[in-house]
C-alpha cells in the first residue's frame, strides 16, 4: 500500500455504491481491515481488488480479481496469503514472469517436423532411463522435465535450449521461494542432458557452468504452531496419508508406502507398524508403536478391492492408494492440492466464526515430521528416544556403544508417540466436543 494512503473499512454496501473515477482517471481506495488490500475504480465504474506491497524496495501492483465476481471475503483471504508469502521471503513477481515466458514460448514457431525436439528427447529419456529407476527417483527425475522443458519449449529443437534459458528459469524458481527445488531441478536436468550427449543428440550440455541457483542448502527449522495444526488437520484428513507425518513422525515415502500386512495387533492393546529394513532410509528394521489416535484414523480408512489374475476380487494391501494396485504418489501435485484446500478451509473458518485466520506461512510435508519431533521434545521426551522414533542413525554421542546396544526402545517409543498424540487430540478436538473429529 502506498505511504500515507487513506484507509477505511470495506463493506459490500460501500463497494457497490462507490461512484466511478473522474473521466480519464482511476482512483484507489484502501481497506483498513485487511493490510495492503485496495480497490481500483475506473472512470467506467469497473472495480477490481488490488494489492500493492513493497518487494525488495519496489512497489508491486497486483490485481486480485474484479468486484463483485471476486467477493470481499475472498479478496481479504488472498491478500493475506500473498502478504504472508512476501514476508516469508518469497517474490511472487517471478510467477508472473514465468507465465509471461510460457505465453511467449507458446507463440514461438515450432521446429521442423524432422527436428529432434525437446518432446522427442524427453520421451526417449523416459523410456531408456527414467522407467528403470525406483518410484521416488522417477518422480524427482521427471518433474523438471515436465515443469520446465515440456512446459516451456516442447517443440523447440533440443540443441536450441540454451544455458541462458535454463539459468533464468532456475533463478526465478529460487527467487520465488523454492531454492532447494531449484537445486534438485538443476541436478536432474544435468543428468538428462548428459544422457542426450551420450546418445549423440547434443555436442554440449547447456547446464555445465550453472551454479546451484538455490545456493548452499541449510537445515530447515520450520515447525508448525498449534494454531496452524488446528487449521491443517481437516486438510490432512481429507488427503489421507499426510496425517501419518504428525501421528507417527515417519518419513514421506515410508508413510505413503504403508501396507496393512506391516501392521500388527491393530485391534489389540499394543498395535505396531513394522517397517522392513529394505523399505526405510536407515536400512534397519524399524518398529513404530501406533497411538490410539493413529489407530482410530487407520480404522476409518476404506479398503479398496482389486481383481487378481484369476478375476477374483481381493482387498489391496496398500493403506494409502487410489487404485489398489500401488501406493499414492505425485507428492508435488498433492501438496499443491493441499495448498488449495487450505484456502478453502480458511474461507470455511471465516464463514462459520466470522474471524479471518492468521495467514499460513509456506510449509512443506517434511515440516510435519519436524513438528512431531519438536512436540515430543517439548513434552520432555529424551533426545535419544525421539531419535529412535524418527529412526535416525546413531550419532557420534553414542559411538561404538550403539553396536552393542540392541535394545529396541519399543516401550519408550510408545510412550513418546502416545504423549504426542494426546497433545494432538487436544489441539484438533472441536470446542465442546468429547471425541476427535473423524473423516466422513
Amino acid at each position: 500500500m502506498p505511504p500515507k494512503a487513506e484507509r477505511k473499512e470495506f463493506t459490500d454496501f460501500g463497494l457497490k455504491n462507490e461512484p466511478p473515477a473522474d473521466k480519464g482517471k482511476r482512483k484507489y481506495l484502501w481497506d483498513s481491515k485487511a493490510d495492503g488490500l485496495g480497490l481500483r475504480v475506473t472512470d467506467k465504474g469497473v472495480k477490481a481488488f488490488v494489492i500493492m506491497p513493497r518487494i525488495k524496495g519496489e512497489l508491486w501492483l497486483k490485481t486480485l480479481g474484479t468486484y463483485p465476481q471476486t467477493s470481499l471475503k475472498e479478496a481479504r483471504i488472498n491478500a493475506g496469503l500473498l502478504l504472508s508469502r512476501i514476508r516469508a521471503g518469497e517474490d511472487p513477481r517471478s510467477e508472473e514472469r514465468q507465465e509471461e515466458d510460457a505465453e511467449a514460448a507458446a507463440q514461438a514457431p515450432a521446429a521442423p517436423v524432422d527436428t529432434y525436439t525437446v518432446r522427442k528427447a524427453v520421451a526417449a529419456y523416459e523410456k531408456a532411463h527414467i522407467s528403470r529407476l525406483k518410484p521416488r527417483s522417477q518422480l524427482e527425475a521427471r518433474r523438471p522435465l515436465q515443469k520446465i522443458l515440456l512446459a516451456k519449449w516442447p517443440d523447440r529443437a533440443l540443441a536450441d535450449v540454451s544455458k541462458a534459458d535454463l539459468r533464468e528459469v532456475l533463478s526465478r524458481m529460487a527467487e520465488g521461494g523454492n531454492p532447494v527445488a531449484a537445486n534438485r531441478a538443476l541436478a536432474n536436468l544435468k543428468a538428462f542432458f548428459n544422457w542426450c550427449l551420450g546418445e549423440d543428440r547434443l555436442t554440449v550440455n547447456p547446464c555445465v557452468g550453472i551454479r546451484d541457483p538455490g545456493g548452499n542448502e541449510t537445515s530447515r527449522d520450520r515447525v508448525l504452531s498449534d494454531e496452524e495444526i488446528r487449521t491443517l488437520w481437516p486438510i490432512l484428513e481429507e488427503t489421507d496419508y499426510p496425517f501419518g507425518f504428525l501421528t507417527t513422525s515417519q518419513r514421506r515415502d515410508e508413510g505413503a508406502n504403508l501396507r496393512w500386512s506391516e501392521i500388527a495387533d491393530l485391534e489389540g492393546e499394543n498395535p505396531v507398524w513394522t517397517i522392513p529394513a529394505a523399505k526405510n532410509k536407515g536400512g534397519r528394521l524399524h518398529e513404530v508403536p501406533l497411538s490410539p489416535l493413529a489407530v482410530r484414523l487407520l480404522r476409518s480408512l476404506p479398503r479398496i478391492a482389486v481383481k487378481t489374475e484369476a478375476g477374483k476380487p481381493v482387498l489391496s494391501d496398500f493403506v494409502f492408494t487410489t487404485t489398489g494396485k500401488g501406493p499414492v504418489s505425485g507428492f508435488s501435485d498433492g501438496k499443491e492440492r493441499m495448498d488449495k484446500l487450505t484456502i478453502r478451509e480458511f474461507k470455511r473458518i471465516e464463514r462459520e466464526t466470522g474471524n479471518t485466520p492468521a495467514p499460513l506461512t509456506r510449509w512443506t510435508l517434511h515440516d510435519l515430521r519436524r513438528t512431531a519431533a519438536s512436540g515430543m521434545a517439548r513434552d520432555d521426551i529424551p533426545p535419544h528416544v525421539v531419535s529412535r522414533v524418527l529412526n535416525h542413525s546413531p550419532g557420534k554421542a553414542e559411538g561404538i556403544t550403539a553396536v552393542y546396544n540392541r535394545h529396541g526402545y519399543l516401550r519408550e517409543k510408545r510412550h513418546a508417540l502416545e504423549t504426542w498424540a494426546g497433545k494432538l487430540e487436544i489441539l484438533i478436538r472441536p470446542i465442546g466436543a468429547n471425541v476427535v473429529r473423524m473423516r466422513g
